[in-house]
């Protein structure tokens, strides 16, 4: 494969985020805006419903989809069938979340029921579909375009994030239910398209398994070799912490918007405007010279950088300064930036040849983190609403993000990945002379 065309499909494979980041967009900011504070759902509920999603990984779902990617094939394709099997499941079921949602205030608990199947098909297809697409560029990018791609793959999720934003804040501001439900089916069908056709064509059909045989590994063996590995098991840890540093606020910066600074939607929809543009930037910036800079030194910089753009979101909040909220969220949008990269690609690169497993993994302790912010920074918020300030409510939220910060950057020098490959080395070997006598 010559430069030219290689070039072209990573660009491919890049543009696959594309349709997530249609997805979640619209799914953290502005539905969950909408159930919250237009519909008057409790807090906590809407974010257990988008939390369902990452309870999915908890289940299992993206170790097994990645493990069961690694050793078998359908139709002569290993990360495929998952990708677009899960990328259909999710469009599907994201465009049928805002007719129940709405109908819950004339039949509560038969809607609720209903938003929870949804949620967790959407779950099981959210899942399934990027952690093989995680393991598809780790298989086809090579370590020295890891970096790039992956860098470039979450810029343009948060790309296609802010254009989101802007599109739903200028279609929503005379809101109404129709609209809303028009603009997810919508988006449903175009994240679809766009992501069947940016990632169809790219692997190989029944290209060889680098996999011998007889290191096949069966679900229960995979996850003994996991256990059996204190350095696995604490750099998952370590992503639990860290993910939820980043994303845990997601969910609360919109209400916050509303509770604390009385903004419209189509002014907190701009939140995404302002942080996602910094953001960008510097995912980009930190892909390409990460190899430089170190992958530990991205992630200890950005991890300051957003602890400093969290003490101003609390500042801005004390002194009802719109100004410093916007300088706040682009400072915040820099050191997520950084962070963000530099953990992700220390992710796909900690696989030890088992890519799908091994991201699957980390992938679940993402999830599970993103799952604790989703509920419990909801549950926080509508505890401490009826007993305080809605500043001291959300002052108390960002402290929590700001310790695990503060916790993940005390973790981090203690991994490598050496360490690692060479720990799973060792555990792999024992388990297969177990499964040989």
């Amino acid at each position: 494969m010559n430069n030219i065309t290689l070039g072209f499909n990573l660009a491919r494979l890049s543009l696959f985020q594309i349709s997530f980041g249609i997805i979640y967009a619209i799914l953290t900011d502005t539905l969950n805006r909408v159930m919250t504070i237009e519909l008057g759902i409790a807090a906590v509920i809407v974010g257990g419903l988008i939390g369902i999603r990452e309870m999915m990984a908890f289940l299992g779902v993206k170790i097994w989809a990645g493990n069961l990617s690694d050793r078998t094939r359908l139709f002569g394709y290993r990360r495929l069938p998952f990708i677009l099997g899960g990328l259909l499941l999710s469009c599907v079921s994201f465009s049928l979340i805002a007719p129940a949602a709405f109908a819950m205030k004339a039949n509560f608990w038969l809607s609720l029921i209903e938003l929870i199947v949804i949620f967790t098909v959407f779950g099981i297809g959210y899942h399934a579909a990027l952690t093989t697409y995680y393991a598809l560029i780790s298989d086809y990018a090579g370590e020295k375009n890891l970096s790039k791609v992956a860098a470039v793959s979450w810029c343009l999720m948060v790309l296609t994030g802010i254009i989101t934003a802007i599109v739903m804040g200028n279609y929503l501001k005379e809101f109404t239910n129709e609209k809303l439900a028009t603009a997810m089916q919508t988006a449903s069908l175009v994240a679809f398209i766009i992501g069947f056709l940016t990632i169809i064509g790219l692997e190989r059909r029944s290209e060889t398994v680098e996999l011998k045989t007889e290191e096949s590994l069966s679900f229960a063996q995979s996850l003994q070799l996991i256990n059996d590995s204190p350095i696995t098991k604490a750099f998952a840890v370590y992503i639990f912490i860290s993910i939820f540093a980043a994303f845990g606020h997601e969910l609360i910066m919109e209400p916050f918007g509303a509770d604390v600074l009385g903004l419209s939607v189509a002014e907190t929809t701009k939140f995404r405007q302002y942080l996602g543009s910094a953001q960008l930037v510097f995912m980009l910036l930190t892909g390409f010279f990460i190899n430089r800079m170190g992958i530990k030194n991205a992630v200890f910089i950005g991890n300051a950088i957003s602890t400093l753009g969290f003490v101003m979101l609390v500042v801005s909040g004390i002194t009802t300064n719109v100004s410093l909220l916007y300088s706040a969220l682009i400072t915040l949008g820099v050191g997520l930036g950084l962070c963000t990269i530099g953990n992700i690609v220390f992710m796909i690169s900690m696989h030890a040849g088992r890519t799908g497993l091994y991201i699957g993994l980390w992938g679940t302790a993402q999830s599970v983190a993103m799952f604790s912010g989703d509920v419990g920074m909801g549950a926080v918020r509508d505890v401490l609403m009826h007993s305080a300030s809605p500043m001291i409510a959300y002052g108390v939220l960002f402290l929590i993000v700001i310790g695990a910060f503060t916790i993940s950057t005390a973790m981090l020098p203690r991994f490598s990945i050496e360490k690692f490959e060479e720990e799973s080395r060792v555990s792999l070997e024992k388990i297969l002379a177990v499964a040989g006598d």
